[in-house]
């Protein structure tokens, strides 16, 4: 939900494979919306279903990583690459993600998002800057990322308070989670990804997207951060909606 630029020359194969990814996360959402609302029976635990959605979960977020990549290499070339101007995406996104905290804890309650996609995207892209333009390093960063992860997953806590980091209380219910660790390893190996492929701000391998159909799902890309926020409502809505003829 990152986009890797405001402005100029745009890739649109990453702009289309955000739209791929916004595509299956509102499929996703939308088989977790019918079977939250009893419209029908849905097995949201079921292999199929769990990986599809870590799959557009890991999409998303690596894209993020690479998006941020190719931010640095445009603002390196403009020589605009201050901490400043991550620092000030990174928390108005993480705020983004509060106003989804407010929002969930009004309603359903049960399941509030108080680290959600949103909340990891705006502290990762902060806590990335050191490893911006340094790919190997992003490389390490990652691979002890994932490894935290994968420890922290084994442990509960009686807290809540390092909820962030990944270490969760005792029957923690989220509708929502992105704890930094692993998935800050996920956005780094995004960010290693798109500082070798697109070196220079320029794309480094052949690509014929002239060939492909990529500009509808890039322009779902282009406009991410807008469809997250709106298609639950709407989804609900459309539910909501259809339950009142039955």
């Amino acid at each position: 939900m990152v986009n890797e630029m405001n402005g100029g020359k745009r890739f649109v194969e990453v702009d289309a494979l955000r739209g791929i990814a916004v595509i299956m996360m509102v499929a996703y959402h939308a088989l977790f919306d019918l079977d939250f609302f009893s419209v029908t029976e849905i097995d949201m635990s079921s292999p199929p279903l769990w990986l599809a959605g870590r799959l557009t979960a890991f999409l998303f977020i690596f894209i993020a990583g690479l998006s941020l990549s190719l931010s640095h290499s445009r603002r390196i070339l403009e020589e605009d690459a201050s901490f400043s101007a991550y620092l000030n995406r990174g928390l108005r996104i993480f705020g983004y993600g509060l106003i989804i905290t407010l929002a969930t804890w009004i309603y359903p309650g049960d399941g509030v998002i108080l680290f959600g996609v949103l909340h990891f995207i705006g502290a990762g892209i902060i806590l990335s800057y050191p490893f911006m333009g340094k790919p190997w390093l992003a490389l390490m960063a990652a691979s002890l990322s994932i490894a935290a992860g994968m420890i922290l997953s084994g442990f509960r806590a009686d807290y809540p308070w390092l909820l962030w980091a990944g270490l969760r209380p005792h029957s923690f219910y989220s509708l929502d989670y992105f704890p930094l660790f692993p998935w800050l390893g996920v956005m780094l190996t995004g960010m290693s990804a798109g500082d070798v492929l697109y070196r220079g701000y320029r794309r480094r391998f052949d690509l014929d997207t002239g060939a492909l159909p990529l500009s509808k799902p890039a322009l779902l890309g282009r406009n991410s951060l807008k469809i997250y926020f709106i298609h639950q409502p709407v989804i609900i809505m459309i539910i909501l909606v259809l339950n009142s003829f039955r």
